[in-house]
């Protein structure tokens, strides 16, 4: 086994070259890379089982961004802001193990579950994007012009249920309990339809911003993951 200051050692490192390659790549601009940072050293120091924390925001991070850039769609740099929106109701959950200890493993599948929702959202919006079909409003089912703040496709949905069953086997290969690995990945499709939710009804009328229902999907992915072991599990 590794003791924690060889694992930290070996996360900095990680980081390090991380960092290098999001500042060369263009993928962060400098607050961002800070903050994923900031979010990597927190998994690996306060998660419940460190190495499984980590690496799951490492894959988030990876699949994102290989999501976000293939095959010629290219976004402009992610801030810290993008960052925040998708990573900190998972970092909240995941304190939250200091402060009722005795429900760790129920608040790690929540921070698994927000970790699902984020990264199902960020697929549902890049892989849906390609859908042959015209995305339709989530509020209405209208047909709508393609990036469209609301809109949802056929193509997303299973691009964000892929992202959630990512996240739910790598739970399920370190946890093996059926329970927990359905409620990450339906927590995937909770979250990515609140985020569209809300951003037909706010932010089409520029009530909430990208950012404000990124941090609303990404919760209650973390809430229903969360409530679903505090009450099965």
């Amino acid at each position: 086994m590794v003791d924690f200051y060889t694992s930290f050692l070996i996360v900095v490192l990680f980081l390090f070259f991380f960092s290098i390659l999001s500042y060369k790549k263009k993928l962060l601009d400098a607050e961002g890379i800070l903050t994923a940072n900031a979010i990597g050293l927190a998994a690996i120091t306060y998660g419940p089982n460190p190495w499984l924390c980590f690496i799951i925001v490492v894959v988030f991070f990876v699949i994102g961004e290989v999501a976000s850039n293939y095959p010629k769609k290219k976004h402009g740099q992610r801030n810290i802001w993008n960052v925040v929106g998708n990573s900190l109701p998972a970092l909240i959950i995941l304190s939250m193990v200091f402060v009722y200890p005795e429900y760790s493993l129920a608040f790690q599948i929540g921070f698994f579950g927000a970790i699902s929702a984020a990264l199902a959202d960020t697929l549902s919006s890049e892989v849906g994007y390609y859908s042959k079909s015209k995305p339709r409003m989530i509020t209405t089912l209208k047909q709508v012009v393609r990036g469209t703040d609301g809109g949802v496709t056929l193509l997303g949905e299973l691009a964000a249920l892929f992202g959630g069953l990512v996240v739910a086997i790598i739970y399920f290969s370190a946890y093996p309990n059926l329970i927990a690995f359905f409620a990450i990945l339906l927590a995937a499709l909770v979250g990515t339809n609140f985020d569209s939710l809300f951003g037909a009804v706010f932010e089409t009328k520029k009530v909430l911003n990208n950012t404000h229902v990124n941090l609303i999907g990404s919760s209650c992915g973390a809430i229903f993951a969360l409530a679903i072991a505090l009450i099965l599990l």
